[in-house]
């Protein structure tokens, strides 16, 4: 074996240590934030231990919000403000992730976030909701209502991952807690990453304001996120199977034409799976299609929304904060 061949070996065999060792260093440069100091009490409930984060806005039949891998509610500021306009609009971050807590021993699986979503409802009075889920918070959506179909109504899946699918097929054989731990510290604080990232999110950049990309920054930089999030990558191998065709609710899959993160063969997907469901496509949008396109959005989801009150309207409506 040539010096050549040797060298080049060594540096393959070197990298996956130096990546490790960056991400490390990444994490602890960056995480410095108390997650006590940014949140507001009077928005905190405590669901078996966990202090969850949410906002709850506007007046109406109810709707919650659940955001996707790696975000939190501070996603959808547009969706939030024209859904508060007709619904009681109850949107959360995740355990794990926003300003919601990092716990080391809970159930993070999306059968365990739905069980804490469906306890934070209780916490908050609402006996029944439609609910609308984006990227992995769709799949925690379908559990929801496929173990709770009592306490929802109506589903809105956007960009919706698939439950059973939820690993990308090329990171399977892979999937351990050095590697998903690198890659989420890389995501969260490599600049180049997590612009590629935001930027592959959306049709047009001009979405991504200085206020929104300071808002989905700011809960990354809180202690233990890194590790939460790794927590939350490797519990999606522990879902439970999900029956879709028990998934008895009506169904809107709503979609950016252009998804890079979760493609139009998904939508396909849960629409074959799914009893009663449709699809809409809203052209010239990504993975970002609430914030991106959200006056179209909004016009397909409530349209949908409103035809199911008559029949199986939720309960529970009391309003929350008032928006203009």
């Amino acid at each position: 074996m040539g010096r050549l061949l040797r060298a080049q070996v060594g540096l393959a065999a070197a990298l996956p240590a130096l990546l490790w060792a960056y991400a490390w260093w990444l994490e602890r440069a960056n995480e410095r934030l108390d997650l006590n100091e940014l949140r507001d009490p009077e928005q905190v409930a405590t669901v078996d231990g966990i202090a969850l984060h949410y906002l709850d806005v506007g007046q109406g039949a109810p709707v919650l919000l659940l955001h996707g891998m790696g975000g939190s509610l501070a996603n959808f500021p547009r969706a939030i403000a024209l859904l508060a306009r007709s619904h009681r609009v109850v949107a959360l971050d995740l355990a794990g992730f926003g300003l919601s807590d990092r716990p080391r021993d809970a159930d993070l699986t999306p059968q365990g976030q739905a069980r804490l979503v469906r306890g934070l409802m209780a916490r908050l009075g609402i006996q029944r909701a439609d609910v609308i889920g984006h990227s992995l918070g769709g799949a925690i959506a379908l559990h929801l209502a496929a173990r709770y179909p009592e306490a929802v109504g109506r589903l809105v899946l956007v960009s919706s991952a698939v439950p059973g699918r939820l690993i990308p097929w090329f990171l399977r054989p892979v999937w351990f807690p050095p590697v998903v731990r690198t890659i989420v510290a890389l995501c969260l604080h490599c600049a180049p990453a997590r612009e590629w990232m935001w930027r592959a999110g959306v049709w047009s950049a001009d979405v991504l304001t200085p206020e929104l990309r300071q808002a989905m920054r700011l809960p990354s930089l809180v202690r233990g996120t890194t590790d939460a999030i790794t927590r939350v990558g490797l519990a999606l191998a522990r879902e439970e199977r999900l029956d879709l065709s028990q998934v008895r609710q009506p169904v809107l899959l709503l979609w950016g034409a252009e998804d890079r993160w979760v493609d139009l063969r998904s939508a396909r997907r849960l629409l074959r799976a799914l009893p009663d469901a449709r699809l809409e496509v809203i052209p010239r949008a990504r993975h970002m299609v609430l914030e991106e396109r959200p006056d179209e959005a909004h016009a397909v989801i409530v349209s949908f929304l409103e035809a199911g009150h008559s029949a199986d309207a939720p309960t529970g409506s009391a309003t929350g904060q008032a928006v203009s």
